[in-house]
């Protein structure tokens, strides 16, 4: 008795339907090494550069050292040197002014300077560019043109100062004014950074948003909040914890204008550990500086991140 052709062809689909399954299945419970190959030079490089410091410096905090010899186990002691001293929580609270008070400028001067060049066409594009010079600038080159502009004998703003009839005191020199110079310094450099990732986050706001409002009756405040704030807010907060990150770990700038001073005035947690690590004979206490700048970096990842999560839902 013969098969029809039909059957034959239909019985033949179903063995190679049959056999890809069954390879199919071979090949997802075979593992493979090949994939994680791949991502073996990145996680080398993260645990030389990034980890290993960490493992370090922790293992480090409970060590008693004669500048980098070990010289026995200290314990909890260096902690306890560190938390129980004023000059530590002295350091801290210009630390937290420092960047509160950076951010604050970066934040108002980048959000204002996006709004208005995001409405000027091709001239914002062209002042865009210019603005963005801060931003190209090291730290050091920051810091050198500012401390010729603020010295108190020769420079432009004293001068300035001076002729409107207001004493401009010693400037830098003075420690109620140094901290707030550095901020103003500090927020000049770094918001054009926020006026960049402000534009881009404006710029994909759809239009018909504003469109709604406008038919609401709703007012160019209105648009504000209820639309370019609410939809740009979790931009805001990553470029916040950009940073912040980075104003709580930056030294160059305070090196270059201050050193510190005057009278510890700007002596913030990071410079105070770069002291510490050239300066100091045990540099125990030195790496529960650097623990503790690691946890309040870890400490606001974690709210922004809480933060911007609330706002995407």
């Amino acid at each position: 008795m013969s098969i029809p052709p039909l059957q034959v062809s239909t019985n033949q689909s179903a063995t190679h339907l049959a056999s890809d399954v069954v390879d199919a299945t071979d090949n997802a419970n075979r593992f493979s090494w090949a994939p994680f190959l791949w991502f073996t030079p990145a996680i080398v490089i993260l645990f030389l550069v990034t980890l290993y410091p960490t493992i370090f410096v922790f293992w480090l905090s409970f060590q008693k050292t004669k500048y980098y010899d070990l010289v026995g186990f200290a314990g909890l002691a260096n902690y306890v040197e560190v938390l129980s001293s004023s000059e530590f929580w002295d350091t801290t609270v210009i630390s937290l002014t420092y960047v509160g008070g950076s951010l604050a400028g970066a934040i108002i001067l980048g959000m204002a300077s996006a709004l208005v060049l995001n409405r000027a066409g091709v001239t914002g594009s062209a002042l865009r560019v210019f603005i963005l010079f801060p931003w190209t600038l090291s730290m050091s080159v920051v810091g050198s043109i500012w401390l010729w502009l603020l010295n108190p004998s020769f420079g432009p703003i004293p001068y300035v100062i001076q002729k409107l009839g207001i004493d401009p005191g010693l400037m830098l020199g003075d420690p109620g004014m140094a901290l707030p110079l550095i901020i103003v310094v500090t927020a000049w450099w770094s918001f054009p950074y926020v006026m960049v990732m402000a534009t881009a986050a404006m710029q994909s706001i759809p239009k018909e948003l504003y469109e709604a409002v406008e038919i609401d009756g709703g007012g160019a405040f209105v648009k504000f909040r209820y639309v370019t704030l609410t939809e740009i807010l979790p931009t805001l907060g990553s470029t916040a914890l950009t940073l912040s990150i980075m104003y709580l770990t930056l030294m160059t700038l305070i090196i270059v204008m201050t050193g510190g001073g005057p009278l510890g005035s700007t002596t913030t947690l990071s410079f105070e550990a770069f002291r510490g690590t050239v300066q100091a004979v045990n540099i125990g206490p030195t790496a529960v500086v650097s623990i503790v700048v690691l946890i309040i970096n870890v400490a606001l990842g974690a709210l922004y991140t809480r933060l911007t999560g609330r706002v995407t839902g």
